[in-house]
Formats: C-alpha cells, structure tokens, sequence
C-alpha cells in the first residue's frame, strides 16, 4: 500500500511541476505498462469531488430522479476517462508517435486530477450560491483557459508533435468531452 502511495505522491508532484510548465514534471512518472494503468487512480481521487458536485448540483432533485442523474453523471465520467485515452491509442498510430502514448497518457491522467483540483472547486462554490454570478464566471473561464494551455503544454512536451497538431489534439479533447456532456444530457 504504501508503494501506491508513494507512487501517486510522485505523479501528483510531478504533475505540479508540468502545471508550472516545468517539464522536470515528466520524470515523476513510471513510463511503464504499470504506470500507465496505476494513472487512472487519478479518477479514482478525483471521483469523490465529483460525487459531491453533483449531490450539489441535484440537491433538489428526490428519489429515484436524484439516483438516476447520479447514475448517469458517473457512467459519463467513467467514459470520459476511458474515451480519450482509447481515441489517442489509435491516433498517435497515424501520427507516428506511437512510441510516446504510454508517457503521455499516463502524463495526461495525473494532470487531470490537478485540472479537477482547480476546476470542481469552483464548480462546486458555484451551484452551492457561494460565489457572486461575475466572479464566478471569471474564475471559471481563468480555469478552463489555464486547463486548455496546460493541456497543450502536455500534448506539445511529452507526445513531441508539432504546435498545430498539438492544438488540434486539444481541441480534439475538447469536442469529445462537449459531445459526451451532450448525449450525458440527453439521458437526464
């Protein structure tokens, strides 16, 4: 136990460093097939925040309505776990850079725990009434602003492509993520 332990200690802190887009930050992961599978622990830490976002947001909803949006939130946030990782499997293939997808992965899904640090907060002040609409909406926009340019910086630095290519993977990230919250919300 404690060697995941340590091991999430160290790819949390690695994925600080990248966020202040030091890519000293790279060398906190376990490169490995292991590494890579131990890097959806990241969900797992985050899924608590995200539960209590959405006990937030449907707090007015009773009954079997309030479990059903639950149930449907959480599959789409198992899903969009799964979704980008399998989409990059085969993309990083027709970009030849195959050999970085297990880096990068696993680079990915340590970021995202610290991008969720950053974003649920605020998400969850935000349905809970606790932030002024204006501040809100500025503190949102900062954080998903800095999620896009951190999100690049990954794709750039550990996959190695081209800025453009990089811009297109994030922007790639970004429709699947709108296209899940699409269909997520056609089923509550």
């Amino acid at each position: 136990m404690s060697g995941l332990i340590n091991h999430i200690s160290a790819a949390l802190a690695g994925a600080l460093l990248l966020a202040r887009f030091d890519t000293v930050g790279i060398k906190y992961f376990e490169p490995t097939l292991e590494g890579f599978w131990r890097s959806f622990w990241a969900a797992g830490l985050v899924g608590p925040f995200f539960l209590l976002l959405l006990i937030i947001k449907y707090i007015q909803i009773n009954g079997f309505t309030l479990v059903h949006h639950i149930a449907i939130e959480s599959l789409a946030y198992v899903i969009a776990w799964v979704l980008f990782p399998l989409v990059m499997a085969g993309l990083t293939q027709h970009l030849n850079c195959a050999k970085n997808y297990i880096s990068f992965i696993i680079s990915y899904n340590w970021c995202s725990a610290i991008q969720h640090g950053v974003y649920l907060p605020l998400a969850i002040l935000g349905y809970a009434g606790m932030l002024p609409p204006g501040l809100e909406t500025l503190l949102t926009l900062s954080a998903i602003t800095w999620i896009l340019v951190y999100t690049f910086f990954i794709v750039n630095t550990v996959l190695n492509v081209s800025r453009i290519t990089a811009i297109g993977i994030v922007v790639l990230d970004l429709v699947l993520g709108l296209l899940l919250d699409t269909v997520t919300n056609r089923f509550l």
